[in-house]
């Protein structure tokens, strides 16, 4: 090896340290808080705003850097806090959760490939949707969700939580990609506008990799079958169309896939 590249190698180790070192001061942090909150000694709001802020911060230090797994459980945990409205003994229970992985994780706790999709589901649903669908059987199914559009995510996302669907929502469709073949979940549906990639675009790319062929997809769309927005998507993918047909679309897409 040569000497610029040991340099590289040493400095890419010393900026993965730091971060490192950084995210279980920042775990530790988040352990505190949990605890005041516990004890009343900081407020629910005052509490919420801070965890919300230092979980935010979590994940977008962790997109940079190879550790998919901290990378994983950051984005889990920032969704979860992102949508509570009120924080309860339970809540705090769960949290501790997701800072005991991060923490294991951070510590060098290794996870093989093939178990990365298990950690992930053993991790806790939101509990919006659970508060709000409270009888519901919950099913060990995971479908997730690429939509740029939060109140659109959020129709989806209900919807599914009254069939005991678990969901993830992602915005980035790159960052889709690398989730799909790390977490292999039962089904994707994308919206079609994606920014720089569609719908289509996306899944296209999945079909074409190995790891992921094989998860049905679907395509959030106000276009029907033979428009040409549509043309290349893949002969296996379902379109739920907006509007009056989603519900009738989506039982249809669950019912075709076999989503149970």
């Amino acid at each position: 090896m040569s000497v610029s590249g040991a340099a590289d190698n040493e400095n890419e180790r010393r900026i993965v340290e730091e971060f490192l070192e950084e995210v279980r001061d920042t775990v530790n942090g988040m352990s505190v808080l949990v605890g005041n909150l516990r004890s009343k000694a900081v407020g629910t709001a005052e509490g919420l705003e801070a965890l919300r802020r230092e979980t935010h911060n979590l994940r977008s230090q962790s997109q940079g850097l190879a550790q998919p797994l901290i990378k994983l459980v950051t984005h889990r945990l920032d969704e979860y806090v992102c949508d509570l409205k009120e924080i309860g003994p339970a809540a705090l229970d769960e949290i501790e959760i997701f800072i005991g992985k991060i923490e294991a994780f951070a510590d060098g706790e290794a996870v093989s490939e093939d178990d990365i999709p298990g950690v992930v589901r053993s991790l806790p649903a939101k509990r919006t949707l659970i508060a709000d669908f409270g009888n519901i059987e919950k099913k060990n199914v995971e479908i997730m969700l690429v939509v740029s559009e939060k109140a659109m995510a959020r129709i989806v996302e209900r919807e599914l939580a009254a069939c005991g669907y678990r969901t993830v929502t992602v915005r980035d469709p790159f960052e889709a990609m690398e989730m799909a073949v790390r977490t292999r979940p039962d089904m994707v549906v994308a919206a079609m506008e994606l920014g720089v990639l569609s719908g289509v675009d996306l899944g296209c790319a999945l079909a074409a990799m190995a790891a992921t062929s094989g998860i049905p997809y679907a395509v959030l769309t106000s276009y029907d079958w033979g428009n040409p927005k549509l043309k290349g998507l893949p002969p296996r993918a379902a379109i739920i169309r907006k509007g009056a047909h989603f519900g009738d679309d989506l039982a249809e897409t669950l019912n075709r896939f076999s989503i149970t």
